[in-house]
């Protein structure tokens, strides 16, 4: 297949585009000043948009929802133009979760009322919204994929951190926590983006995608530290008291990173495309561990 990707240099890109050629697909990365006269028409049958302005959990920028803007709306629409001006059939578009929102008490899922809470997530949205109508109009298949948190080898900011402190001999307060936390790995991601670029039935549908394990910051750290060869050892410190700590240290979106719910309802994607995970968590956790550079 003939796929045109944009981001493939990003953490998710540069292992896709490894993956997708290793499959035998004709994989061109799109720059960013991309020339148009120099791409061929009715040649790509697939455009995968990776490309977007990555969460910061401490933004620093003066005006935060422009600078989402600029990169999660304005450049999507331009590289659906790019889509509609070669011919393209079908655009991929990885959005966010936090479309949905930050915390569940049962499972987000596709039907589900948007309710993004910050600049990132309300960009994610605006460019869905915006592509669909786009895409509608010109007659291209759009498939719009919320992801939760992505880690895989190589995998940086928060859970880089978490695997620094995993390592550490120091103990860990998180052992009486039994909150659910769903994750995708670059593995399973990678797979489901290809399903969706072949997949007849996958034309204009959104899809939430996991590792269909939901896990705990407990069994998170359990499971880091198992691939580190370490002990796990932690401390049964209540999630009360935990909150309480993380406010006194201006640091309150640990409650939600750490202590919260955040599980994904997957059942659209096996049923509708028959998709399954290619590898669980615990060998996801291990490539990772096994490929981390400090």
């Amino acid at each position: 297949m003939n796929l045109l990707i944009t981001g493939a240099n990003g953490f998710v890109g540069a292992s896709l585009s490894k993956m997708l050629v290793n499959r035998k697909h004709d994989v061109t990365a799109l720059r960013r000043d991309f020339n148009l006269a120099e791409l061929p028409f009715d040649y790509y049958e697939c455009l995968i948009h990776l490309a977007g302005r990555a969460h910061v959990m401490q933004e620093t920028t003066d005006d935060i929802y422009l600078a989402y803007k600029a990169v999660n709306v304005d450049y999507t629409l331009k590289v659906a133009e790019l889509a509609r001006s070669l011919g393209i059939k079908r655009l991929i578009f990885l959005s966010s979760i936090k479309v949905n929102g930050e915390v569940t008490n049962v499972p987000f899922n596709e039907s589900d009322t948007p309710a993004p809470l910050d600049a990132y997530g309300q960009t994610k949205l605006e460019a869905e919204l915006l592509l669909k109508v786009f895409c509608t109009e010109h007659e291209i298949e759009l498939v719009i994929i919320r992801a939760p948190l992505i880690y895989g080898p190589g995998v940086k900011a928060n859970f880089k951190s978490l695997i620094q402190l995993c390592r550490k001999p120091v103990p860990l307060p998180f052992g009486s926590l039994r909150n659910k936390r769903s994750l995708v790995s670059l593995d399973n991601l990678n797979n489901f983006i290809e399903l969706c670029c072949i997949h007849p039935v996958a034309a204009n549908q959104t899809f939430l995608i996991s590792d269909d394990q939901d896990i705990s910051t407990k069994q998170l750290v359990n499971t880091i530290r198992a691939a580190l060869g370490q002990n796990s050892w932690q401390l049964p410190i209540p999630a009360s008291l935990l909150s309480i700590f993380f406010n006194l240290l201006g640091k309150h979106y640990l409650n939600e990173r750490l202590l919260s719910n955040l599980q994904l309802d997957i059942s659209k994607a096996k049923r509708l495309l028959n998709w399954r995970p290619v590898i669980n968590f615990e060998d996801g956790i291990k490539q990772t561990v096994a490929n981390y550079v400090d």
